[in-house]
């Protein structure tokens, strides 16, 4: 029996090592960082999830909802970036809905020092993003949309566009 459960143990541990990272060219920087509603809340925003398109990576303006990998996320917080300094923002009002019915509370962004405080870029080894203060460990990488997911603890999440 100890020989099985250390075998499966050995054969997990060798899978897991053996998934293949995709790697952030070296010359990538960051272009935009989206806030956005997870899955189990976007599905509930969204009107009509049959007309969602997949992500639009080149429409600039208003973000619509969009889909990836069979989930729904809905935008909450844009922010343009250039050299990893913000340029422009956008937030997403919501009047149809309260927040405390998904058991969230609404962003509350500091408008004064959004500017100082925006300084988003790659670690030196490109397997977490640096975003002001803090280090973000890198979750899912989708290198055709050009998109990395950072899970956060309040049922959104940070998407982060590079090129």
């Amino acid at each position: 029996m100890k020989k099985k459960f250390s075998f499966i143990i050995l054969f997990i541990t060798f899978l897991i090592s053996c998934e293949k990272k995709v790697e952030i060219p070296e010359k990538s920087e960051v272009i935009a960082k989206y806030i956005v509603f997870e899955d189990s809340i976007s599905r509930k925003i969204i009107k009509e999830l049959d007309s969602i398109e997949p992500f639009d990576k080149k429409n600039n303006d208003y973000k619509q909802p969009f889909k990836l990998d069979g989930k729904f996320f809905q935008f909450e917080t844009e922010i343009k970036l250039s050299e990893g300094r913000l340029i422009k923002m956008f937030q997403h009002d919501y009047y149809t809905f309260k927040y405390s019915t998904f058991g969230i509370k609404k962003l509350k962004i500091n408008l004064e020092t959004i500017g100082k405080e925006t300084s988003i870029k790659f670690s030196k080894s490109r397997e977490e993003i640096i975003d002001y203060k803090d280090t973000l460990d890198i979750e899912t990488v989708y290198p055709k949309e050009k998109l990395i997911f950072v899970k956060r603890n309040d049922q959104r999440i940070n998407i982060y566009e590079y090129k």
